[in-house]
């Protein structure tokens, strides 16, 4: 469900065992206090918890939010970046909550980027058996992505090892606080991940995103609010499936995507390595005869209008096969890659090497020719 009021758009997310109620809209702090005070019964102790990234002014705001509806804040410095996801900030999280005596009918919320958001989802999934969490993020790319599907902690020099399907009970996300240049790298992946969703979840997915794409490369508040309430949604569809498949999906792209960031290193936008996975993946579907290939075209003028150009580089094929196979072998002792079988029904799949070798000289050769 979804409603607007005023400039504040309010969608219901569903969740694994339960729901997120996201609040994304210039002003959404502002109303904080009133949501939240009858989160957990009683106010009593919440666990302020904050970045570098997150200013002092909004610090102070979500702060005085908090106290208006009657809790005891405890304020708590976390990690910024990569930092945050590791098992020895999760220890000092934990023994501030200790500190603080935070309850499971307490509350911990977090302002911040990505990486201290997914620490505070990973902590507060185990605190007390589970205790409520609320993300007010600061930039665009942790409000799309970490308030459903949170980052893994880092563990054994491998990324995003450990990791929680619980995200967090309430989102705020105030445009105000989070700014979104339509050109920045944050906004190319927010708008990559709106793609990817769209495509798992379902036909009107990618026709309401269809139909907002050019607005959101022009950088309409409005549309952008609009899109980030619909991508929650899409996302929360996939996630809380009960089809092992469908959950699965909401890796789509992550694969290719980082295989290909190994070998072009970090001065490539995520967001268009995405957008290069979908193109690459229904390829290799196409070819398979699970894919129309009008659809594939689909796909192509999505990606298009949403300003998410074709990547030039120059990737040699067999590197990029070692490092899509290094990729999936951490997680899996298979080779899959999740296909689109159509909108709304992509899967996990097997991939012959042949078919692999193939579209990977294919892509190189296309890309190093750009």
């Amino acid at each position: 469900m979804s409603t607007v009021n005023k400039d504040i758009t309010r969608q219901w997310v569903s969740m694994p065992g339960g729901s997120c109620d996201l609040r994304v809209g210039k002003g959404a702090i502002d109303a904080m206090g009133s949501i939240l005070k009858g989160s957990v019964g009683k106010p009593r102790v919440c666990a302020l918890a904050s970045d570098a990234t997150a200013s002092a002014e909004v610090r102070e705001q979500v702060r005085r939010q908090l106290t208006d509806a009657g809790f005891r804040v405890s304020e708590v410095t976390v990690p910024t970046g990569v930092s945050a996801r590791t098992l020895a900030a999760v220890e000092q999280l934990a023994a501030e909550l200790a500190a603080a005596k935070v309850t499971a009918d307490d509350l911990i919320c977090a302002i911040g980027g990505g990486d201290a958001l997914s620490l505070c989802s990973f902590v507060s999934a185990s605190w007390c058996g589970g205790t409520p969490l609320v993300h007010v993020p600061c930039d665009l790319l942790s409000a799309v992505e970490v308030g459903t599907v949170p980052w893994g902690i880092d563990i054994a020099g491998q990324p995003q090892m450990l990791s929680v399907r619980l995200g967090a009970k309430y989102v705020i996300c105030d445009l105000n606080v989070v700014k979104a240049e339509p050109d920045a790298p944050e906004s190319l992946t927010a708008r990559a991940l709106m793609a990817t969703a769209a495509i798992c979840d379902s036909e009107a997915a990618v026709q309401h995103l269809w139909d907002r794409a050019e607005l959101l490369v022009d950088g309409d508040v409005e549309i952008l609010r609009d899109q980030m309430a619909e991508t929650a949604k899409s996302r929360g569809h996939i996630i809380s499936s009960t089809s092992i498949a469908t959950r699965q999906s909401a890796a789509f792209g992550q694969t290719f995507a980082n295989a290909v960031a190994r070998l072009v290193g970090p001065d490539v936008p995520r967001g268009l390595l995405l957008a290069e996975a979908v193109r690459f993946q229904s390829r290799i579907a196409a070819a398979t005869g699970i894919l129309k290939v009008d659809e594939v075209l689909t796909f192509d003028e999505l990606l298009d209008l949403l300003a998410l150009d074709p990547v030039s580089c120059d990737v040699d094929p067999d590197a990029l096969v070692e490092a899509l196979k290094a990729e999936r072998f951490l997680r899996s002792n298979r080779f899959i890659l999740c296909l689109p079988r159509g909108i709304g029904r992509v899967r996990p799949a097997s991939v012959d090497d042949d078919v692999l070798h193939e579209h990977v000289e294919a892509w190189c050769a296309s890309r190093a020719a750009l």
